[in-house]
């Protein structure tokens, strides 16, 4: 069971999948209309609680299923069945998955503020400049070198959002602990980075 709950978000992500597939072009038409529903439902959801909202959304494993998506479609080939359910609302799935974090955020910022897994609190900051240019109104005032520039900061997100994940840290007894039940996540990374290394070497083409 435990194994279960810390690697819930690889669990969450086909039924995700399966929604983008389902409802992807009223994602991307509406985008304005998705990002309120998603802050309402963040509130509500941190204002009823649960155990099932605890295990998925307090936990931050849908948030965690939302970013793995985004960052997945950066080692899968263009054009591929992933990424055309996927590139279209690469910038939304980012935002909702940064709403959605903010019942972790404040159901735990009494943890990150007492020295426990603070890694997390840093990388949610550097998203806000990520999330905001994502915005497709945004995007399209800001040249196309300088958004890439600036969004090549998202790949020291990822490895924030790694380290909190898959590591206990408390700075107050300068404790660091890798969470081996947590290995799916390890793995994940090695792969991402394996097959970025090689489409880099150009031992193999993602375009």
């Amino acid at each position: 069971m435990d194994f279960l709950l810390n690697n819930l978000a690889f669990i969450i992500i086909p039924f995700i999948y399966i929604s983008i597939f389902m409802i992807g072009k009223y994602i991307v038409k509406y985008q304005f209309h998705f990002i309120a529903l998603a802050f309402i439902l963040s509130f509500v959801f941190y204002l009823i609680g649960g155990q099932f909202l605890e295990w998925t959304v307090f936990s931050g494993h849908f948030s965690l299923a939302l970013f793995i998506l985004v960052m997945l479609a950066g080692v899968m080939k263009k054009n591929g069945i992933y990424r055309s359910v996927i590139d279209p609302v690469r910038g939304d799935l980012s935002l909702y998955g940064f709403i959605y974090l903010l019942p972790h955020i404040f159901s735990r910022f009494d943890m990150y503020i007492n020295g426990f897994n603070p890694i997390g609190s840093i990388a949610y900051l550097l998203m806000i400049p990520l999330l905001v240019t994502s915005i497709r109104n945004v995007k399209k005032n800001i040249e196309t070198e300088k958004w890439q520039e600036m969004h090549k900061l998202g790949y020291l997100v990822y490895f924030l959002i790694y380290i909190h994940v898959g590591f206990r840290i408390n700075i107050n007894n300068f404790e660091v602990t890798i969470l081996e039940i947590s290995w799916p996540f390890h793995l994940t990374l090695i792969v991402y980075v394996i097959i970025k290394l090689l489409n880099r070497l150009k031992l193999i083409k993602l375009k």
